[in-house]
């Protein structure tokens, strides 16, 4: 499972004055300011310029790293999302008991990480999706596809043990554990906050997600 890396172009010198910074540490901190500020401000009403401030570079630092901002979108996404799904994975290959269990933790390493300032990143790119179609393009198949496939691979585990009943479209039923978890992570960030009829609980959600899951999934 590889996510790309070429969206971060290393520099052949850090900038002359200030701390110097090796290149391959450069571009992270860089996306990693920007993160903050897309996440906080909007992609739009964000500078790179502001970013530079933020990562306590110089302006024109981030454009040797970044074409545009797209591109710094692009390695925002990685530099959020690709460590946590690489973990993820390592752990789904490496899990040793039943499959409720591997399911109930992977739902928890991704509720861990939409409640850490990294999770705003699934609202950005949402929000952000339909006036950079590249940018969504990149994250679908770079990131969404292979955060399904933890999924599809629970499931197909599950199914060969004998403990979920047999699922005639494992692709789709994937789709189905993913998104919702996603979506409450939108909704965490957006209505809960003004939404008075239902205050904002995940736990409640997310054990009430796992036990219809789990129920449906029983052989």
């Amino acid at each position: 499972m590889g996510t790309d890396h070429s969206v971060i172009s290393e520099p052949s010198s850090a900038e002359s004055g200030g701390r110097t910074r090796r290149p391959e540490v450069r571009g992270p901190e860089i996306a990693r300011a920007a993160l903050d500020l897309f996440v906080t401000k909007g992609f739009a009403a964000t500078k790179l310029e502001d970013v530079a401030r933020a990562a306590g570079v110089s302006k024109g630092l981030p454009y040797l790293y970044f074409k545009n901002k797209e591109e710094l979108f692009k390695a925002v996404i990685v530099e959020a999302i690709g460590e946590p799904l690489l973990r993820a994975n390592d752990m789904v290959d490496a899990f040793d008991g039943p499959t409720t269990d591997l399911l109930r933790e992977l739902v928890a390493k991704f509720r861990e990480f939409a409640e850490s300032p990294l999770g705003g990143v699934i609202k950005l790119i949402l929000a952000e999706a339909g006036n950079f179609p590249d940018v969504a393009r990149f994250y679908c198949s770079n990131f969404d596809l292979h955060g399904r496939e933890l999924f599809a691979k629970v499931l197909r585990r599950g199914i060969a043990r004998g403990e979920f009943r047999p699922v005639d479209d494992i692709e789709m039923s994937a789709i189905l554990l993913a998104q919702p978890l996603a979506m409450h992570s939108v909704w965490l960030r957006s209505l809960a906050p003004h939404d008075e009829s239902l205050p904002a609980d995940s736990d409640r959600f997310y054990e009430a997600y796992l036990d219809f899951v789990l129920r449906g999934l029983r052989p």
